[in-house]
């Protein structure tokens, strides 16, 4: 399985069944949006798909997103083995073929639609950083109904991590969103729910306390039932509005992709890039007690940063530990972004008036409402994990707070903390073009 460090074991059964969901939309132009019940895919596999489905369908890669729901409790997808130069499992192949038979069928079975646009207030999240802190409580819902009224989707995006299930479950899930989608399709019978996970990185559900790295099992969850709960309680207000949602048989269906260079954390010197790598490493050693020329693995140094702060004041314990994750960060960047300097892709999606940002990274609620204020408003959102993943995207506004260097969200970051703002700017100009 895949989503948590401290689990331990594989999947020992199925909670509710995982899914691979697609819709396809054309109009002005068109676009075909793929979501997966699954944590993570690398973008080479997300690559894969698009190819294999611009084949297949005739659709430009630039005009298919593929998403995973990120889901904590779906299946291992190979992307550390890939990072190691590794062929991933032979049950990594079924799962992406499952998201091209999915993509497939839809434009298959395309058929006259009419689209509308709505929204609706959840309270599931909190944000997990700081009390108080920011969360965007909106889920932006897309209700496509066929020609004669029926119903034929529900597209809805929130921001909230799918984590209601620890690391001490084992069973398949597809967490609260899919316990939401179970309700929004037994609403609108015959019709597809479809959730895509917006801007989320520092939001959890609110069954979760505050992420600390002094904090022991801090991964712990809560029951299927307490899941399922929650999950009902976004489904039944997504329901609510999405039975309000005014149609539109003219709603113009456009996207488009253009990649940017963004320098990973170390920048593209590689000589200053190896010498602050080498200081990092010089404190990172020191906070576990080990002399600088000492050779350790990567989960060795893991687990001595919790071990060796056992003992430690709360405060203490978290510097120590940052200063192992700093290094480990660092070090690992240009690894999960494929060079020192890649190219990450941006993809702009318009739908009627909602104007949709998909990034291949896990934003924090900052950078989802700046998208927001620069595209449009209530209807704009970014999607997470959109065509991959690279890790997480704090906004610069995120690396600025005081304490940011102990936040969980820093810490797993791969690019300079200017990138967020320069993958907006740039979502901005294709939005102009």
């Amino acid at each position: 399985m895949m989503g948590y460090a401290l689990r331990q074991g594989g999947a020992s059964g199925e909670l509710d069944p995982l899914f691979a969901r697609a819709v396809y939309l054309r109009g002005t132009s068109e676009l075909l949006l793929v979501t997966l019940d699954l944590c993570l895919l690398a973008p080479s596999q997300a690559q894969k798909v698009r190819r294999r489905l611009a084949a297949r369908t005739g659709i430009p890669e630039e005009r298919t997103v593929l998403t995973c729901i990120h889901t904590h409790s779906g299946p291992d997808t190979g992307i550390g083995m890939l990072m190691a130069g590794q062929t991933p499992p032979a049950y990594v192949a079924p799962l992406l073929a499952a998201a091209i038979e999915a993509g497939e069928r839809a434009v298959a079975c395309a058929e006259p639609a009419r689209l509308g646009l709505g929204s609706a207030a959840l309270a599931i999240g909190r944000n997990r950083r700081r009390e108080g802190g920011a969360v965007d409580r909106a889920a932006r819902i897309v209700r496509i109904d066929r020609k004669n009224g029926a119903p034929l989707a529900v597209l809805w995006l929130h921001g909230c991590h799918p984590t209601v299930l620890g690391h001490e479950n084992r069973a398949y899930s597809a967490d609260w969103p899919g316990a939401a989608s179970a309700v929004i399709e037994a609403a609108f019978p015959g019709a597809l729910a479809v959730f895509v996970l917006s801007a989320h990185a520092d939001v959890d559900p609110r069954t979760r306390g505050l992420q600390d790295l002094a904090r022991a099992n801090r991964s712990l969850g809560q029951d299927a039932e307490t899941m399922r709960a929650l999950g009902r309680e976004a489904g039944a207000a997504v329901v609510e509005a999405a039975g309000a949602i005014a149609m539109d048989r003219d709603a113009r269906v456009e996207a488009a992709s253009v990649r940017v260079a963004i320098p990973a954390h170390g920048g593209a010197d590689e000589t200053r890039a190896d010498e602050a790598l080498a200081l990092r490493r010089r404190e990172a050693l020191e906070a576990v007690g080990l002399e600088p020329d000492t050779r350790v693995r990567t989960q060795q140094l893991y687990r001595l940063a919790d071990e060796c702060v056992a003992a430690l004041p709360p405060e203490e314990a978290r510097e120590r530990i940052a200063r192992v994750r700093l290094y480990l960060r660092d070090r690992s960047a240009p690894a999960f972004a494929g060079a020192r300097v890649p190219e990450v892709e941006v993809q702009a999606l318009r739908l009627g008036e909602a104007r949709w940002l998909a990034l291949p990274l896990e934003p924090t609620v900052r950078v989802g409402l700046d998208w927001s204020a620069r595209a449009g408003g209530a209807t704009a959102a970014v999607l997470s994990i959109g065509n991959g993943w690279m890790r997480y995207l704090p906004h610069p506004d995120d690396f600025a707070e005081p304490g940011a260097h102990q936040g969980y969200e820093v810490l797993t970051s791969t690019f300079v903390p200017e990138a967020a703002r320069r993958l907006l700017e740039a979502g901005q100009e294709l939005l102009r073009s």
